[in-house]
């Protein structure tokens, strides 16, 4: 399994950045992709509270969170797996994860079981799961509301800093 910590309805919420509009409609792309993902996982989106949902696009934003988190150099796989082992997520795993957001962003899909050690990956909608489980021998089950709404959420709260830090307003038009 990807961490213990990353189980969904367990009894107590991760903590959570908070992700509050304001008044100046200025936002740094952390806030607005937290807000994005629990939108599409169908919880709060200043808080993050609520179960969530299978959703493709909630995933897809969760894995651009991880994958804009990792930081910059020049290597995307090595960042990305170090950013998830460096937040307690086991080596294989996380190659496992990387993986899966190849075939996410890439083509919106599921990876071949090939790239997987010949296993299935299989994205859930069970809210009562790992994250990402790893203990069936022929199989990589994946559950969406524990992998944005527990990993994603635990991930973005413990490593802030490493997000671009420009801000974004978004009530800004053009000719006024």
């Amino acid at each position: 399994m990807t961490t213990l910590q990353d189980k969904g309805r367990t009894g107590d919420n991760p903590p959570m950045l908070r992700c509050d509009l304001n008044t100046t409609n200025t936002y740094s792309s952390l806030t607005l992709a937290l807000r994005d993902m629990r939108t599409a996982n169908g919880r709060d989106p200043a808080t993050g509270a609520g179960v969530g949902n299978e959703s493709w696009i909630g995933l897809s934003l969760g894995m651009i969170v991880l994958d804009t988190l990792s930081g910059s150099n020049t290597d995307v796989g090595a960042r990305f797996r170090g950013l998830l082992t460096d937040h307690d997520v086991e080596e294989g795993d996380a190659r496992y994860v990387y993986k899966f957001r190849c075939s996410l962003l890439h083509g919106y899909g599921i990876p071949k079981p090939a790239s997987v050690d010949g296993r299935r990956l299989i994205a859930s909608p069970e809210v009562n799961a790992y994250a990402v489980d790893t203990s069936h021998p022929d199989r990589i089950v994946v559950s969406v509301p524990a992998f944005c709404g527990r990993l994603v959420e635990r991930i973005a709260y413990t490593a802030p800093q490493r997000w671009d830090t420009a801000l974004i307003n978004t009530n800004l038009t053009i000719g006024s």
